[in-house]
């Protein structure tokens, strides 16, 4: 349950529709999560520009009834530069916490290069890509921010424990959007498969509504669980 948590965390906000102005100074959203009739956690998302440079962070929190049965929290930042319309992070780092154990990692870019990747506990296997000599590549929040503003995705991802590309197909009809975003060129940085659960993600909004700034309600498949994730 943890890693589709942790996947689900890492994936959803590619799925919003909405379209930021960089003379926007800050946004929220906040969301409830279910699987099925359970609410097992609440989600806020938030995003601060300041002039070119940018920081956004989420803060995931089990709640519910799922709470008693297993507890976890994670938080997610990214900061960095806003160069020419494209999101370029100098920074990121992750935090995730359950009764048993914290896992943490942080990220430090230069130039769309990795500088440095600390781990929390530290990986014991080698790493099985040069990722420090990869040129391209942004944290994920960053490439959920450009393809928000752009619709396109010009980096390769890394999150600390994997690359991979995303990409977005998308479709509208009158006032409904419909997004589907693909994971692509997967690849496990430390473990020896290229195995991923998730797919792809899809959500449709209605854009005739006033407030459309974050969809709705999104659905995400994970290993035959959905995932629906309703705006409070």
């Amino acid at each position: 349950m943890k890693l589709l948590l942790i996947k689900f965390i890492l994936f959803f906000t590619i799925i919003l529709n909405i379209t930021i102005k960089l003379s926007a100074k800050e946004l929220n959203a906040f969301y409830k999560i279910e699987i099925g009739a359970i609410n097992i956690g609440s989600l806020k998302w938030s995003i601060s520009l300041d002039n070119d440079n940018y920081k956004t962070s989420m803060l995931l929190e089990d709640r519910g009834l799922f709470s008693g049965l297993y507890t976890f929290s994670g938080e997610y930042l990214s900061e960095g530069m806003v160069f020419e319309d494209e999101f370029i992070p100098l920074r990121y780092k992750q935090e995730w916490k359950t009764k048993k154990k914290t896992r943490e990692v942080e990220i430090l870019f230069d130039k769309k290069m990795v500088s440095a990747l600390i781990l929390s506990p530290k990986e014991s296997e080698l790493p099985r890509i040069e990722y420090l000599k990869i040129q391209g590549l942004v944290d994920p929040l960053s490439s959920f921010l450009n393809i928000l503003t752009s619709g396109a995705n010009n980096y390769k991802t890394i999150d600390g424990r994997r690359l991979y590309k995303m990409s977005l197909d998308l479709k509208e009809e009158k006032n409904m959007v419909s997004k589907k975003i693909y994971i692509t060129d997967y690849f496990n940085i430390w473990a020896d498969h290229k195995r991923k659960d998730l797919k792809f993600i899809i959500t449709k909004q209605d854009k005739s509504k006033k407030d459309n700034f974050f969809p709705n309600n999104i659905k995400i498949k994970n290993k035959g669980l959905v995932f629906t994730l309703t705006k409070i």
